[in-house]
């Protein structure tokens, strides 16, 4: 497997950092301060999710990690014919388990790639 990177949809961070700057905008001049706090976190998990991956695809295991990009699950990978496509989800084959859902949460052209490895190598 050839490796890479599967992001979050970028509108969703795009708009979790605007509604976060907005909140923190209005919450420092109305000062209310767990509002201030409540959006300067909603801007942040905004960059976060902007930069950091979701899934990131290696030759020999498959990552699942969070908007901090501490990696949450490892799925050990030996080829691309261990991993499946049932709709929207994805699946490690030797286990059963489901690793993510590719819908709306991802990057569509992230998925697409993914989508095109697997179905032009299994």
């Amino acid at each position: 497997m050839q490796p890479m990177t599967i992001a979050s949809n970028r509108f969703l961070a795009i708009a979790l950092m605007v509604i976060g700057a907005l909140l923190l905008i209005i919450s420092l001049l109305d000062q209310q301060w767990i509002s201030v706090v409540a959006g300067a976190v909603l801007a942040l998990l905004g960059v976060l999710t902007f930069i950091n991956p979701l899934i990131k695809v290696e030759p020999d295991e498959v990552q699942v990690r969070n908007p901090l990009g501490m990696t949450l699950k490892r799925f050990p990978v030996t080829s691309p014919a261990d991993l499946a496509l049932e709709g929207k989800t994805l699946r490690h084959v030797p286990t059963g388990k489901r690793i993510t859902s590719l819908g709306f949460g991802v990057h569509g052209p992230d998925a697409d790639a993914l989508r095109t490895q697997l179905s032009g190598q299994s």
